[in-house]
């Protein structure tokens, strides 16, 4: 019975792994921008090990049928990627990555991805133009668990509501299982279309990670940033994008920065503090997926406010948001020691994995057992920002605005 039972796993496994298989014809296709904002962006897709090469045709968006003479084409990196997880078939794919550069401002363009034979369909994207001051994008909590059957709908909700979103910004847990290549089919099939006609940004989260070991996939399938601290590109790093820096601190790195003199938390602490220094944009938002401030009660991640929070209130960080912690807190800090400049911090989650929300002095607005998407607004001295239910209703907003050089909270 139990040597049945087994080979039913394992034969399960084998077809559920062929049915996520790579093959000839690109897929999970993927935009992510760069650190030079608004005028260029990255491709990524996946293909077969028997594809040799990757190329990417583009042109600006034409009103009628595509003209080969108008496309400029890019040779992609290929990298092959093998691993095995678990008892599951052993995964072999290629990854291809290029950037298309020099965009205009203002401008459509389409683009489409193969080897030369096998094409994916044409796929349009566009940047803001280069006098349009305002620009919103769309921030998620952990999608992390039933990703196509629960995560789609808030994450397709979130581009029905607002379709001109200049990117996505997920702070971490974007699947439940580190290197399940099944779960990363979910989260492809539940954004479709939306992950390869809009940027996306993503910092790492503890489900990211196989105890100190970045998913294989993190790096493979996206292309972000690398100017980050040596060891950790693509998961701490920063853009510039119109008046705002983002910068991503990657705190799920060395079993969630709990070594203090490691050198994951110092490299990040002396990069930040270079970062916050040298910018001379109107906005800063940090995105880490541990809270500095948790709703749960169970939780505290006082090393984190130890080592960054003195450097986020130094520079005037004026938003941070966070995950994990599977509730919606939002609020300011309760003992900080700087009373001139306080962040707004941040907790959320869009998947259905839920924990209760504590009763913290530091939150002005919580919620338990909602999935939530947000959307935030940034123009020349005010930001907006709204928490929208699975459903699009409102569940939270408020405004800050800059007044003689300091933030100020509209509630």
């Amino acid at each position: 019975m139990c040597l049945v039972a087994g080979l039913l796993c394992i034969g399960s496994n084998y077809l559920m792994a062929q049915s996520n298989a790579a093959s000839s014809s690109p897929d999970r296709i993927i935009l992510n921008l760069t650190a030079a904002g608004t005028n260029s962006v990255a491709v990524s897709w996946r293909t077969d090990t028997l594809v040799e090469k990757g190329f990417c045709e583009w042109q600006l968006s034409p009103q009628g049928p595509v003209a080969s003479e108008n496309t400029r084409q890019v040779v992609a990196n290929t990298q092959q990627l093998v691993y095995t997880y678990s008892n599951e078939p052993a995964i072999h794919a290629k990854q291809h990555s290029c950037t298309l550069k020099d965009l205009a401002p203002g401008k459509s363009y389409i683009y489409r991805v193969g080897d030369g034979t096998n094409y994916s369909e044409w796929l349009e994207f566009s940047f803001p133009a280069e006098d349009q001051e305002a620009f919103s994008f769309l921030y998620f909590g952990d999608p992390q668990t039933s990703l196509k059957s629960q995560w789609s709908r808030v994450v397709r909700k979130a581009y029905q509501q607002v379709p001109e979103s200049a990117f996505m910004l997920y702070a971490g847990d974007l699947i439940n299982r580190a290197g399940k290549d099944r779960e990363w089919q979910e989260w492809f099939e539940a954004g479709r279309f939306i992950f390869s006609s809009t940027p996306q940004l993503m910092t790492p989260g503890n489900h990211d990670y196989d105890d100190r070991t970045l998913d294989p996939h993190w790096r493979a399938q996206f292309e972000l940033p690398k100017n980050g601290p040596k060891g950790l590109e693509e998961t701490c790093f920063f853009i510039d994008y119109k008046n705002l820096r983002l910068i991503s601190i990657d705190s799920a790195a060395g079993d969630e920065l709990d070594d203090e003199n490691g050198w994951e938390m110092q490299s990040q602490v002396a990069w930040l503090d270079s970062v916050l220094g040298n910018t001379e944009s109107e906005w800063i938002i940090l995105t880490t997926h541990l809270p500095f401030y948790s709703p749960k009660a169970s939780r505290d991640n006082a090393s984190l406010r130890k080592h960054f929070q003195p450097l986020i209130e130094k520079y005037g960080v004026d938003l941070v948001l966070s995950g994990h912690d599977h509730s919606y807190g939002r609020g300011m800090a309760s003992d900080s020691s700087n009373p001139l400049h306080q962040p707004v911090y941040v907790v959320s989650v869009s998947g259905p994995k839920m924990y209760e929300a504590g009763d913290k002095d530091w939150m002005k607005r919580k919620g338990s057992k909602v999935q939530l998407f947000q959307k935030i607004t940034i123009a020349p001295g005010k930001l907006n920002f709204e928490a929208h239910t699975a459903n699009g209703e409102l569940f939270d907003h408020f405004q800050l605005r800059k007044v003689d050089g300091q933030t100020e909270l509209l509630d």
